[in-house]
């Protein structure tokens, strides 16, 4: 699938992720539950790919 978004967009979604990627990190921290852990943790990973698709410095 290929998406074509204009840079300003694409500033905004990197600001988005990025974000969501922090929270996400702090919950991963934060969990007992060893299948939601895992879960989180996939999730997180597909999430820095697209991140890094975006643009930008990388995980943060």
């Amino acid at each position: 699938m290929n998406l074509e978004i204009a840079d300003e967009e694409a500033r905004e979604l990197r600001i988005a992720l990025d974000i969501r990627l922090r929270e996400m990190r702090n919950e991963l921290v934060h969990t007992d539950d060893h299948a939601y852990r895992d879960d989180l943790r996939r999730s997180l990973e597909r999430l820095e790919k697209i991140a890094q698709k975006v643009g930008g410095s990388g995980p943060g």
